[in-house]
């Protein structure tokens, strides 16, 4: 608390005009931080809405791109399965062409047993037989066609078997068709599921080029944002700064006030009083009273009516 009883009314009015010039000083440095700070606002407002609407522009944009990317994955799962069915399909096939070359080695074997045609073994065989049952012919010879018919007769089973196994691989080759044909339509499938993927894919990184267009716009917009921001920073500490001077300044100004509010009241009371000394040592004299000296008197009971 300021202490003011020792000091003079001149020395109380000094310090009153110097308060009010420093106030006065401040409020105007206030007021012209404001204006500069307002200039920068409004750029800075401007500033934000363009920044701000891109980056929902930049929004509207990656929910797009998310639909293309949920597209392509849920095309590259069908794919994932697509593959595995076609992997089971040549695991199936594998297992009927190994069998074929198996049997195609079996076969190859019997036919050299055979070594002949169905048609000609069967035409040989019986020939022979008619041979032996012949009933004039040397028994060296006899034991010959025997043998003779013995090798025949193997070499048509060979033969027999031989076809068997033949048409057996005819029916596991159709088999393996039908499985060409098969992995040939998961291909087809596969391949166009492929170019559907890729295209969402491609949407998508357009769409995340473009959001990447937008955002470094944004960013650019959010530097020059900051830049005001850096350069109003000191301004509004250089306000409140300024506020808070003004502040304490009318607070100690009001001290001053106060003391001289109470100076004057002090010098109209002793007017007052040398007023009421001059009106009553009148009225002792003369007996003549002014309304205003009539007035002092009855305010200080110097006069009562009706005594």
């Amino acid at each position: 608390m300021i202490d003011v009883s020792g000091l003079s009314e001149g020395e109380i009015k000094n310090k009153v005009n110097v308060l009010r010039q420093h106030i006065d000083h401040k409020e105007r440095e206030i007021k012209n931080h404001y204006y500069e700070m307002n200039l920068h606002n409004k750029g800075a407002k401007d500033l934000r809405g363009k920044r701000d609407e891109l980056h929902e522009q930049a929004k509207v944009l990656r929910d797009s791109a998310s639909g293309y990317r949920q597209r392509r994955d849920e095309v590259n799962k069908k794919i994932a399965e697509l593959k595995k069915q076609r992997e089971d399909v040549r695991d199936r096939r594998s297992g009927y062409t190994e069998r074929i070359g198996e049997l195609k080695s079996l076969r190859d074997n019997l036919n050299n047993v055979a070594r002949g045609r169905l048609e000609s073994l069967t035409n040989a065989y019986r020939s022979e037989l008619e041979k032996f049952s012949s009933a004039d012919i040397s028994l060296e010879y006899e034991q010959s066609l025997f043998k003779r018919l013995h090798e025949l007769g193997e070499r048509l089973q060979a033969i027999r078997k031989a076809n068997e196994i033949h048409g057996e691989i005819g029916e596991i080759f159709g088999k393996v068709d039908e499985f060409h044909q098969d992995l040939d339509a998961v291909n087809a499938l596969i391949q166009d599921m492929a170019a559907e993927s890729q295209e969402n894919h491609e949407a998508m990184r357009n769409i995340y080029d473009g959001v990447d267009e937008i955002r470094s716009r944004a960013d650019e917009y959010h530097k020059r944002l900051v830049e005001i921001y850096e350069v109003t920073k000191p301004m509004k500490e250089k306000i409140d700064a300024a506020k808070k001077s003004v502040s304490e300044a009318r607070a100690e100004l009001d001290i001053y006030l106060d003391r001289m509010k109470d100076i004057q009241l002090s010098r109209d009371e002793r007017k007052q009083e040398e007023k009421h000394v001059a009106a009553k040592e009148k009225f002792n004299k003369s007996g003549r009273l002014s309304l205003e000296d009539l007035r002092l008197l009855m305010e200080n009971d110097e006069i009562k009516f009706g005594q």
